[in-house]
């Protein structure tokens, strides 16, 4: 017997313990037509009620909406999910967890219904949460330039506007993102604008190093292209491998041949979606608000970070 459509979307509930729900998302796939306007449903939802998709059973929904819709290159969900990326404070990162950093770019660009009026006002918002602005907003360009829906010269042409004053000259994550893109996509042009924002510490040097961007792009760019940035094929490959549903260790022999100690110890790119962020040093203290530690600088520049 076939699920209602909201029966089927309550399968996706989250519990701590709980496996990734395989032949649930597969049912929505297969049954993609039907549940489309269910999936956007979910995400202008959470921007009328975020709390209702930020903790407890629905915590996961936006999470799965977002990669759905990319998977099925659903473009009326590209201005909700700029829309729900927009929110203040840690609303965003609350709603999709890891994916802001890891995957969200990629999920807009693979939703990306051709203006990217709302992307630069996501990006130069600077009431928004800074990793939606640099990880979900900057880092969508390279993706949407290698899948051939923006030319190189335009993305290298707005990097420019935002080094030379659309882009607050304040220490964030946007910086940082900017700056090691133009290594990442060869624009030796902008390096002038690279080492002045160095120069003047708006960059983490410990998140790229100045001459890694240099070396890069007098190169050309890292090369690697759609590898780097690529379009949501299949969600469920990305999605089930999370540490978060359930993953359980490899036995481990009381003997360890030298096959089985590197197999043991081989690095695995789990997300850890839904993060759970560690107990607030300050707590009550809004991003937005001076640091209780006498800094001199913003909360969530500083211990709030």
């Amino acid at each position: 017997m076939t699920s209602d459509p909201s029966e089927l979307l309550d399968r996706l509930d989250y519990t701590p313990t709980g496996s990734f729900p395989r032949r649930d998302i597969q049912e929505i796939i297969d049954r993609k037509e039907e549940m489309i306007p269910h999936l956007l449903g979910v995400l202008e939802s959470a921007h009328a009620e975020p709390s209702r998709f930020s903790d407890g059973p629905k915590l996961m929904h936006c999470t799965y909406a977002a990669f759905l819709l990319a998977q099925f290159r659903e473009t009326r969900a590209y201005r909700p999910l700029i829309a729900l990326l927009n929110l203040e404070e840690n609303i965003p990162s609350d709603l999709f967890g890891d994916s802001i950093a890891e995957d969200m770019h990629n999920i807009i660009a693979s939703v990306y219904d051709g203006d990217d009026e709302p992307l630069r006002k996501l990006i130069e918002n600077t009431s928004a949460n800074e990793f939606s602005r640099a990880c979900a907003g900057l880092k969508a360009y390279p993706t949407l330039a290698h899948a051939g829906m923006l030319t190189m010269d335009s993305v290298e042409d707005y990097f420019r506007e935002l080094f030379e004053g659309k882009l607050e000259r304040n220490f964030d994550h946007v910086w940082n993102n900017l700056c090691s893109l133009c290594g990442d996509l060869g624009f030796a042009s902008l390096l002038p604008h690279v080492r002045k924002a160095f120069k003047e510490e708006l960059c983490d040097m410990f998140f790229d190093n100045l001459a890694d961007i240099e070396r890069r792009a007098k190169a050309g760019g890292n090369g690697d292209g759609p590898k780097d940035w690529p379009l949501v094929d299949d969600a469920v490959s990305i999605m089930e491998r999370w540490v978060c549903f359930d993953q359980k260790p490899a036995h481990q022999p009381t003997n360890h041949t030298q096959d089985a100690l590197s197999n043991l110890l081989e690095t695995r790119e789990f997300s850890a979606r839904p993060s759970v962020p560690p107990p607030a040093k300050y707590p009550g203290v809004k991003r937005n608000e001076p640091c209780p530690c006498a800094s001199g600088r913003k909360f969530k520049k500083c211990c709030g970070g």
